[in-house]
């Protein structure tokens, strides 16, 4: 079954950064919901996929499918207690989205409005997709499934935009490890990135009553041997 999203669809095509000493540019990195991915569960998906979709299906208030857009406070206060959102955020957009047959982008903006409608920060990571074995036997504690194809995805590449001072120092932070990183405010930036992940992915069609979901374990050294306490559920558009 193919899943299509109505989720806002972003997309960083226009580069304006001169050459930078961080940034092996790249001609484009695309973050646009296009094509499937098959082979996973052999089954076939595509769109945009968010950990956050299954809230606004439930009707919680600050979840909007229709945009993506998630401006519940808790929500909020989850995702900063992770990865230290810019300061003035509102609202965010996170989630993934199926870019060809054998890629996808993760999408993290932030905002300073609870609509989505002020940009912080823009940053997008590109993966190359490998479909790789099926898998059998794992843990169903926690309603796990018991199967999952193994898949490899390495990084093509990055793109990033700060749209304020706040978003500037919030780059910075993230990307601290990166030599003489100096993003300047209103420039986007595509470069090169090579970073791989090894994970487990068992895909749930659509169903009555509920959207598909695809169910994830990464590691960043090896296919993970079976699901963790922090394995995650990414529901799709219905």
């Amino acid at each position: 079954m193919t899943i299509s999203s109505c989720a806002k669809e972003k997309e960083e095509t226009s580069d304006d950064a001169a050459a930078a000493s961080w940034c092996t540019e790249v001609s484009s990195c695309s973050a646009t919901p296009s094509g499937s991915i098959t082979g996973v569960d052999n089954d076939t998906f595509s769109g945009v996929f968010s950990v956050f979709h299954v809230y606004g299906d439930n009707g919680t208030s600050g979840f909007d499918n229709a945009t993506d857009c998630v401006s519940n406070a808790d929500a909020l206060g989850d995702v900063n207690s992770t990865m230290t959102l810019p300061t003035g955020t509102n609202s965010i957009i996170l989630n993934n989205a199926v870019t060809s047959s054998s890629s996808f982008a993760e999408r993290i903006y932030t905002y300073s409005d609870t609509s989505c409608s002020t940009e912080i920060t823009t940053v997008v990571f590109s993966y190359n997709l490998t479909v790789g074995d099926n898998v059998s036997g794992l843990t169903t504690s926690g309603d796990n499934p018991s199967t999952a194809t193994e898949v490899t995805y390495t990084q093509s590449c990055l793109a990033i935009k700060a749209s304020s001072d706040a978003g500037v120092t919030w780059l910075k932070t993230m990307f601290s490890d990166w030599s003489g990183f100096d993003p300047a405010v209103g420039t986007s930036y595509k470069c090169e990135a090579t970073d791989t992940k090894y994970a487990l992915w068992k895909y749930t069609p659509e169903r009555t009553s509920w959207p598909g979901a695809l169910v994830e374990e990464t590691s960043s050294s090896a296919y993970p041997s079976d699901w963790s306490t922090s394995t995650d559920t990414m529901t799709f558009i219905p």
